[in-house]
Order: C-alpha cells, then sequence, then structure tokens
C-alpha cells in the first residue's frame, strides 16, 4: 500500500520535472528585442525574434535587449553660465543599442554611463556661453551636445538620436532685471527706428525739394533757349529781309545808276517846284538828259501850267 503511493509521488514529480523542462525551454523573442543566451555564465550568442528552444540549467536567457528607439527624460540640473548666472536646464534624450554585446558586457549600467556624460558635456557648453546666448542658442546647445554624445556614447553600444533643450529658467529677480532691460532695449530700438524714420522723411523731403528746383531750372532753362532762338531766328528773317532788299537795289543801281539819280533829282526838283514863288534855273544840258527819260518826256508832252524856269546859258518854261 505505501510502496504504491511512494511510486506514484515519484512519477507525479518526474512529470512536473519534465513539465518545467519542457516549458523552461520555450522562449519567445518579440519583434524589435534580442535575447542574450548564455552557458553556465558564459556569453554564448543573441537570439533573434521568433520562437526557440533553449535547453535549462546549462543554457539560459540571461536579459532580453530593447532595441527600439527608447526617449528618456534627463533629470533637471543647475548650470553656471559664463557670466555666473545660474539657470535650470531641462532636457530629454533619443537613443537606441546599435551593439548589445557592448550595451551588456562592457558598461555596468550603459543609460546610467551616458546621462552622466549628457550632463557633463551640458555644463561644459553652457559654462563656455553668456546667459543671453544661453537663452537665444538652444539651437547651438542642442547641435553641441549632440556631437560630443556621438563619440562618447558609440562605447556604450548605444548611439544618440536627438538630445534636445525643454527649458531654460533662470532665477526670477534675474528674470525682473532681464525683463526690463529687454523693455528698455525694446524703447531704444523703436526711438532709433522712429529717429530714422523722421531723418529719411527729411531726407525725401529735401531730396523732392531738390528735384523740384532742378526740373524748375531745366524748365526755365528751355524756356530761355527756345526764346533766345526764337530772337536770333526773327533777327536772322529781318537781316536776310533787309540783305536782300539792299541786294535787290544794289543790283539796280549796277544797271540803271544814271537813270536812278535823274530820277531823284526830278523828285527834288519836283518838290521845289511846288511853291508859288520858286523859280527852278537849270542848265540846258540837264534839261536835255530829263527829257531821255521816258516819263520826263510824257510830262513835257502834256500842255500844262509851269514855273518859270531860268536856264543859263538859254532858259526853257516847262
Amino acid at each position: 500500500m505505501f510502496g504504491n503511493i511512494a511510486l506514484i509521488v515519484i512519477i507525479v514529480i518526474v512529470a512536473a520535472f519534465l513539465l518545467w523542462i519542457l516549458f523552461s525551454s520555450i522562449a519567445i523573442i518579440h519583434t524589435g528585442e534580442v535575447g542574450i543566451v548564455e552557458r553556465l555564465g558564459v556569453y554564448v550568442k543573441t537570439m533573434e525574434p521568433g520562437f526557440h528552444i533553449v535547453l535549462p540549467i546549462i543554457y539560459r536567457i540571461t536579459e532580453v535587449v530593447n532595441m527600439k528607439q527608447i526617449p528618456m527624460r534627463v533629470a533637471e540640473q543647475e548650470v553656471i553660465t559664463k557670466d555666473n548666472v545660474v539657470v535650470k536646464i531641462s532636457e530629454t534624450l533619443k537613443y537606441h543599442i546599435t551593439d548589445v554585446n557592448a550595451y551588456v558586457y562592457k558598461n555596468k549600467d550603459s543609460v546610467t554611463s551616458m546621462v552622466q556624460d549628457t550632463r557633463a558635456a551640458l555644463r561644459g557648453i553652457i559654462g563656455n556661453m553668456d546667459l543671453n546666448d544661453v537663452l537665444n542658442g538652444t539651437e547651438t546647445i542642442n547641435r553641441s551636445l549632440f556631437e560630443q554624445l556621438s563619440e562618447v556614447t558609440a562605447g556604450y553600444g548605444l548611439n544618440v538620436d536627438r538630445a534636445n533643450i525643454d527649458s531654460v529658467e533662470v532665477d526670477h529677480d534675474i528674470q525682473e532685471s532681464m525683463n526690463k532691460l529687454l523693455r528698455a532695449s525694446r524703447e531704444k530700438e523703436a526711438n532709433i527706428m522712429q529717429a530714422e524714420g523722421f531723418k529719411q522723411a527729411a531726407i525725401a523731403k529735401a531730396e523732392g525739394g531738390k528735384q523740384s528746383a532742378i526740373l524748375e531750372a531745366e524748365g526755365n532753362k528751355q524756356t530761355q533757349i527756345l526764346e533766345a532762338e526764337g530772337r536770333a531766328q526773327s533777327q536772322r528773317l529781318l537781316y536776310e529781309a533787309i540783305r536782300d532788299q539792299i541786294n535787290s537795289v544794289n543790283e539796280a543801281l549796277v544797271h540803271n545808276t544814271d537813270a536812278y539819280l535823274q530820277y531823284k533829282n526830278l523828285e527834288a526838283m519836283e518838290k521845289v517846284a511846288e511853291g508859288k514863288n520858286n523859280t527852278i534855273v537849270m542848265p540846258t544840258a540837264a534839261l536835255d538828259s530829263l527829257g531821255k527819260i521816258p516819263a520826263i518826256k510824257q510830262l513835257w508832252d502834256q500842255p500844262k501850267a509851269a514855273p518859270d524856269i531860268k536856264s543859263n546859258p538859254a532858259p526853257k518854261k516847262l
């Protein structure tokens, strides 16, 4: 009776042990993860995602490593700037594991080491910057921090994908002083811009007056030029008319000089003869020459009363 009971107990124990071994041998690695397999404490291999059989006791999966990108917030820290101002910096990191063996076996805690290096690098970067540069240069800080971490954390089997400064806070008194300085700077800039506007307006007004005066002077100049050209043209035409008249007279005189002189003598004699008591005495030769003029000949042929003209030596009556 007791022997049967002991046999049943042994069978149950063996079955339970076999079931434990069976279930312990089954390993499922999910996507984005890898398993670290050791044999009696010695690294053997890295298991990829999927279904695996691992003999218990001898082989053991010591750690499942997440290969996905991991976001992490770094604890806020106080940093002193180059101009001795204390600022509180809050930052975040994004990283992923690149070398499982280095991540697990070459550093006791690679993530903690990465955080420590991040805080130290941030102190060095901000310690060489003034407060204004820190407040206005977060992108520069992020870039410098990323470059430094990429070089350091490669030995930990990690790769920092992004380093980002979330916030920069300063003491309340310093913040108030900065606000006053900022307001004063803005008022100064506003005054400068206003003065610059007045200056530009005055320059534009003066330039406009200058251009107007130039245009007016140019207009007056053109008017005077046109008037002078008109007067010159008028004088030229007048002089040409007089010249033409003189040329005509000269030309007539060249061909009819004697007749012209005789005609002028006749005109003078006629004016003298208009008086009732005037007596004209002319030489016979002159009267003979007057008779050669056709107009005078016609006058002689017409009978009319004429003043007494005594000629010397033989007078004739007209």
